[in-house]
């Protein structure tokens, strides 16, 4: 078989002047072969497997290894999240919230390798090296046992995209309330003037405008990488220091256990938001070099991930109680170096934001910007000036930061972290075997997916 490089929606930005070399390819050729062979009486649950061998077929250059990849994907997991989530536990109370807390962080890797097993089953059933999410969700709706779906199986991949890009839009307005907190706080410590004033929210979202439209004008993602791994590790080692000082200087006092369904809705939200890393689980697995071991990269990373967030949330809570607020940096001491560290905070998630900004807008530019032949460098910034305008405008009228959160965890992931990984799994594993144990699975994914559902109504019923 012919080595076929798969789609996997990543994307190299070259010279200015250059297109855009998007990967996007149709799974149509794939697909049809695949169900040739089926119809054809060819092809039969596992008899491919020992033929083709997608790892060998991927010839990965830049391979990554165990410890990358596991790098990788806590940096995927933790960002705007973990800065917020004590104000999450102030929504559902210390004890409750704690509790699910741990529960989400079960479920969450959980369902990341129920998605990697499918994508790799269909690996050998497609004959492909790799797949993304929106590329999976078509191949399993396609070639799955429900007939009455393939028809809208490009409705599916379209609804995954779609939630993750407004998933990662939200993140950005995420992004820039929090510089904006940042930035407001230092200020008014600083100078009696601005504490006079008492700006709301918004001017100083307005003022953060200016700087990130000139982060966002560069186009290339690979020069703002490197200053995105400075900044995240400067976050870390900021949070590490904001949960020190609320273990060290608080005196802790009675917090409540439980507060209300709402409230637990909502701090499901931000911690679903706070722990989530299913949109980069499979461009992770995509590039390994030893892609079966996913598994260790998964117990590794999240459980890293899901002490870190808990530490941040109960501690953050537990100490500031509900006078909490976004980001936990907010609490440190007023004196000199912790409002340098908090200015320095503020121009790491600018950084930030322009990576995460990067990724939804590429998507938007791939339709966009195939009838700008010429000066195209030049209509790309134009349009990402006006992209980062919407964000703004987004952010100043819902300023509500842990809402935010709340509502992207609750409602969008809830449904690209438990809904689909479930239906995909269901689908994939169907007519596979009989047994009690398939049964069993079968019957977990439906639990799982009523779980999203549950969700997703949860977003909608806390903000009424």
């Amino acid at each position: 078989m012919p080595n076929r490089q798969m789609g996997t929606n990543t994307n190299m930005t070259v010279d200015d002047d250059t297109p855009d070399q998007t990967s996007l390819r149709s799974l149509n050729v794939e697909l049809r072969e695949y169900l040739d062979r089926a119809n054809n009486f060819e092809l039969y649950p596992g008899a491919e497997r020992m033929e083709y061998d997608f790892i060998a077929e991927r010839q990965n250059v830049h391979g990554t290894n165990l410890v990358e990849s596991t790098a990788h994907l806590i940096k995927g997991c933790l960002g705007a999240g973990i800065l917020g989530i004590h104000e999450g536990y102030s929504y559902g109370g210390l004890w409750t919230s704690l509790g699910a807390n741990i529960l989400i962080g079960f479920f969450v890797p959980y369902n990341m390798l129920l998605l990697i097993d499918a994508a790799q089953r269909m690996y050998l059933r497609l004959r492909v090296p790799r797949l993304s999410y929106p590329d999976l969700v078509e191949a399993v709706i396609a070639t799955g046992p429900m007939r009455c779906l393939r028809p809208y199986r490009k409705i599916f991949r379209y609804s995954v995209d779609l939630f993750l890009f407004f998933g990662f839009c939200s993140t950005c307005c995420i992004f820039e309330i929090m510089i904006a907190r940042t930035l407001k706080e230092v200020l008014e410590t600083v100078s009696s003037s601005f504490k006079n004033y008492n700006f709301p929210i918004a001017i100083y979202i307005l003022f953060v405008f200016v700087p990130l439209l000139s982060l966002c004008m560069i186009r290339s993602l690979k020069h703002l990488a490197p200053f995105s791994l400075v900044a995240d590790v400067f976050c870390g080692v900021c949070v590490l220091i904001a949960v020190y000082y609320s273990i060290l200087y608080k005196t802790y006092e009675y917090r409540p256990a439980w507060k209300s369904v709402r409230g637990l809705f909502r701090f499901c939200g931000v911690c679903i938001y706070s722990l989530d890393g299913i949109g980069v689980a499979l461009p992770i697995e995509n590039y390994m070099t030893k892609p079966q071991y996913f598994h260790l990269v998964v117990q590794w990373g999240m459980s890293i991930v899901l002490v870190s967030v808990v530490s941040v949330g109960f501690f953050g809570y537990w100490a500031w109680g509900d006078a909490c607020r976004s980001p936990i940096t907010i609490h440190m001491p007023k004196d000199r170096a912790s409002l340098a560290l908090q200015f320095l905070i503020a121009i790491s998630l600018g950084v930030t934001f322009s990576v995460h900004l990067w990724v939804p807008f590429r998507t938007i530019w791939h339709y966009i910007g195939r009838g700008y032949k010429r000066h195209r460098g030049l209509w790309e910034r134009l349009y990402k000036g006006i992209y980062v305008l919407i964000i703004t405008g987004f952010s100043i009228l819902f300023s509500d930061l842990t809402e935010w959160m709340s509502f992207v965890g609750n409602f969008f992931l809830g449904t690209v972290v438990f809904i689909f990984p479930a239906f995909i799994d269901s689908l994939v594993i169907w007519g596979e075997t009989h047994s009690a144990y398939m049964r069993i699975k079968l019957l977990q994914n439906v639990m799982i997916m009523l779980i999203g559902l549950t969700l997703c109504c949860g977003a909608i019923y806390s903000y009424i």
